[in-house]
């Protein structure tokens, strides 16, 4: 009963193409638009039987493409005799191209790098798409290769699908010397960040920007104040356990999100502006501050501002609790079930998960993603963003519910935030939509328990 209702999901999901917006980024990577450009054609295996044919997502830009070719002249030092064709392209589950590509009769590509969070994997998984990991796993002690917490987040199930690949870190991206000039501190408590709100306000300036118009944007700044308002264990109970979206914690959060606005904390023209729009205002100093993941280091990196930009996670509003940069897994490695190489795919697991991998990746000066692996935790990254975000994840990170709600949700999810901002519905209207979307998907089999 089960698989029959997770193919009804399925289908949703390809039914969704135009209607669903999802990372990290992570997006825990949520999706976020990549160039055209550096899409490859063939999304298809070459059929070699000496080769690891690998699918990514598209590049952002030129420096991405050069890294993932460092990354796959290193395997292929260590790997002799193994040829590598990558190819790039849509590998979202919501937008229906990676459920159609394995459905397909075309032979897929031996592993898949796919955007992560159980609400994904589990569609892929639960109608035998991709292939069960476990005895991978138990071969290659790659428990013991992962940050326990990126293992925790992928083993709570029978069977484990995934290799872990990175870590989302969403907080609080802030202009170094909006601040300076203001007279603002990064905030370390609940009232100090309002002070600082009501600060940069007064003073002129637009303290948080917004792309709310993309439901993950305005889905990463609620993830973050889920996270600081409720807590860790709140937001695991509402996601994992018997927490409801119109309990009254819930309820609280957007009435808050709801009052920020009002107050012209979070910019009006938010509502009607993408993330893209919101990453201009935010970069070229229109405003304090944006809630993002380590994605923006390539920005950065692009614009000369790595010294003029930082980031913290928003402080804990609950009394003795320190609230952590949000996220969870936002890439994730699968194996298709009609693969074909599947020893070469467990080799590039294996090496995505060691010292080796780290070592290249991390030397980037503007590498923006976290790797999952145990290895990468004491290695410093050359870049300073991405080596404070670490740094703020190094006991684990708060949930992004984004990637880990289920389709119902997540449509719901998204709408209502955006009509929180736009004023159009009340935080308690907005949360009880979200509930009756939670419902449909429990109805339908959808479960992280």
């Amino acid at each position: 009963m089960k698989g029959s209702k997770h193919k009804i999901s399925l289908l949703l999901v390809i039914l969704m193409l135009f209607t669903v917006a999802c990372q990290s980024p992570t997006s825990s990577t949520d999706n976020k638009t990549k160039t055209d450009s550096t899409e490859e054609k063939n999304e298809t295996a070459s059929g070699n039987s000496d080769a690891l044919d690998l699918m990514i997502p598209n590049f952002y830009n030129d420096v991405e493409k050069q890294q993932w070719e460092s990354v796959v002249e290193k395997f292929k030092e260590l790997n002799p005799g193994i040829e590598v064709n990558l190819t790039t392209g849509d590998v979202q589950v919501e937008s229906g191209k990676l459920p159609t590509l394995l459905q397909s009769g075309i032979e897929p590509p031996d592993a898949i790098l796919m955007n992560a969070g159980p609400g994904r994997v589990s569609i892929l998984s639960d109608v035998e798409l991709i292939q069960p990991l476990n005895e991978l796993y138990e071969k290659n002690n790659w428990e013991d290769a992962l940050r326990p917490f990126a293992y925790d987040l992928i083993s709570k199930g029978e069977n484990i699908y995934e290799v872990p690949h990175m870590i989302d870190a969403i907080g609080m991206f802030y202009n170094k010397d909006i601040f300076e000039q203001h007279g603002v501190e990064v905030p370390s408590t609940k009232d100090e960040f309002l002070k600082a709100l009501q600060t940069l306000k007064d003073g002129g300036v637009a303290p948080i920007t917004v792309g709310a118009r993309n439901g993950y944007a305005i889905g990463w700044i609620f993830g973050v104040m889920m996270e600081s308002v409720m807590g860790t264990e709140k937001v695991e109970e509402l996601l994992y356990g018997d927490g409801k979206w119109n309990d009254p914690e819930v309820v609280k959060v957007a009435e808050m999100l709801a009052e920020w606005v009002e107050e012209g904390y979070i910019t009006k023209e938010s509502v009607t502006q993408t993330q893209a729009d919101s990453k201009f205002r935010f970069l070229s100093k229109q405003a304090a501050m944006e809630s993002e993941g380590t994605y923006l280091i390539t920005d950065l990196a692009d614009q000369n501002l790595q010294d003029s930009v930082d980031m913290f996670m928003m402080p804990s509003f609950v009394d003795g609790k320190t609230a952590k940069p949000v996220g969870g897994v936002g890439q994730t490695w699968v194996v298709p079930t009609k693969a074909i190489n599947v020893d070469y795919a467990e080799k590039w697991m294996g090496f995505i998960l060691s010292e080796d991998f780290s070592k290249i990746v991390l030397n980037f000066p503007d590498y923006n993603f976290i790797p999952a692996s145990k290895a990468s935790m004491s290695i410093e990254p050359v870049g300073e963003v991405l080596k404070s975000a670490m740094k703020q994840i190094e006991d684990g990170s708060g949930l992004n519910p984004s990637v880990f709600i289920g389709v119902e949700a997540k449509e719901a999810y998204y709408q209502n935030l955006q009509g929180l901002v736009g004023g159009l519905v009340t935080p308690q209207e907005a949360m009880e939509s979200i509930e009756k979307g939670a419902e449909k998907d429990r109805a339908n089999g959808f479960s992280l328990k």
